[in-house]
């Protein structure tokens, strides 16, 4: 049995969800998703509790992508003293073709409404964020500001409910 959902992308959690695949073409932007959580009131989950899917496609129909930014930062000592601050950092068309390249393995963290859209076009933030391998720590994280007609979220079976 296959599932899909079409623009419930509030009816998701991504807080385990990890990018096997980014892909932007013709027809829009299409994501592989591992570890994606289907929320209990979303229209296909039949298990009626938060679970995660199998190995999830996210196409946004029509979708391109309008900026994208590396996050910046602020590092204080034990004493809350400021000792560095690095601000967010707009990418280049290079850059960003490059993050996206570059992406599988990294968490996809959230995917939400731009507020500050006021049109009725669905604009939405995508938060990648990057783990350092030496140490297994989050490194650099980006958002990538997209627009699309349609989000078609598409799965073959339910995994697990998820464990709080």
């Amino acid at each position: 049995m296959s599932f899909k959902s079409t623009n419930e992308i509030e009816k998701f959690t991504f807080d385990d969800c990890v990018i096997s695949s980014f892909k932007v073409n013709e027809a829009g932007i299409i994501l592989v998703l591992e570890a994606l959580i289907v929320d209990s009131n979303n229209s296909q989950n039949t298990n009626y509790t938060e679970s995660y899917a199998d190995t999830a496609t996210v196409r946004l129909l029509d979708g391109k992508i309008i900026s994208a930014k590396k996050d910046g930062y602020r590092y204080y000592d034990a004493n809350e003293v400021l000792l560095e601050e690095v601000p967010d950092t707009v990418l280049s068309d290079e850059e960003t073709d490059n993050i996206i390249k570059n992406c599988e393995g990294a968490y996809l963290y959230y995917m939400e409404k731009d507020a500050d859209n006021e049109s009725s076009e669905n604009i939405y933030n995508i938060g990648l964020e990057f783990t350092d391998e030496e140490d297994n720590t989050a490194a650099d994280s980006y958002e990538i500001k997209v627009s699309f007609k349609e989000a078609i979220f598409t799965w073959e079976r339910y995994l697990n409910r998820v464990q709080r």
